[in-house]
């Protein structure tokens, strides 16, 4: 399973549950062992179908190689004015992580950049978020 807020791939599995929760197993969240982000679980469905894809080399065909697609870029490198989608968030520091979910930055959601000099300015949904160069460079996006 893949961590849709850090990236972290994992084995489900192997996942403990919240020690603190009392339905434990059945609670039907999993939690990342990198970030602590809690997700529901994947139905079965979409677990075959995933597992299917990458089987196939998702979605190439015969003897078509794989490319490399870009990652994009950090939000630092976004012009001003202009509107990006969070593709993920490039840290290990959980603390960080904490912060950014706090302030409603997960990936999939829509950036604007306000301005860039004298500090970061960026609008995430309703909320304006003014931000240092080191916690805008850690969150990677792509142009819509």
């Amino acid at each position: 399973m893949k961590c849709s807020f850090c990236g972290y791939e994992f084995n489900e599995s192997k996942t403990t549950a919240c020690k603190s929760c009392p339905l434990q197993a059945n609670c039907g969240k999993i939690k990342c062992p990198h970030c602590g982000f809690e997700m529901p679980q994947e139905n079965f469905v979409w677990k075959w179908f995933r597992r299917r894809r990458r089987a196939a080399g998702a979605g190439r065909r015969h003897g078509q190689r794989k490319t490399v697609c870009p990652e994009g870029m950090t939000l630092s490198q976004l012009e001003a004015g202009k509107e990006a989608v969070v593709s993920h968030i490039d840290t290990g520091n959980k603390s960080i992580l904490n912060k950014l979910m706090a302030l409603g930055i997960l990936p999939g959601v829509k950036v604007t950049m306000i301005q860039k000099f004298p500090t970061y300015v960026f609008q995430v949904g309703n909320t304006r978020v003014t931000a240092d160069e080191q916690l805008v460079n850690t969150i990677m996006v792509q142009k819509t």
